[in-house]
């Protein structure tokens, strides 16, 4: 399933291992704090362990939103400003 991870993390170098984190998943940055991309469930239960972690070393007011999209939900999104076609690669990545 294809999904859209959000994050709002006020310290910088926390802020930067939580992207890094993201893209050692495969996802790829779609805004200065927004990922998305493919996630199989287990990897996604992976994922959410790692950003757990990684938050709890933030302040209270830091997270980490995942949100599934399904197929249809993303065929049907709506774009405002620069638009960029996102394919598919063989690795299950979706791609700008």
């Amino acid at each position: 399933m294809n999904y859209i991870i959000v994050y709002d993390i006020t310290d910088d170098a926390l802020r930067n291992r939580v992207s890094e984190r993201l893209k050692d998943y495969g996802l790829e940055r779609i805004q200065y704090s927004a990922f998305q991309g493919e996630l199989e469930r287990h990897v996604l239960s992976s994922l959410r362990v790692d950003m757990q972690k990684l938050v709890a070393q933030g302040i209270e007011t830091d997270s980490v939103i995942m949100f599934p999209l399904c197929a249809s939900c993303f065929g049907s999104r709506i774009i405002v400003g620069a638009h960029r076609e996102m394919n598919r690669v063989e690795s299950g990545v979706s791609l700008f």
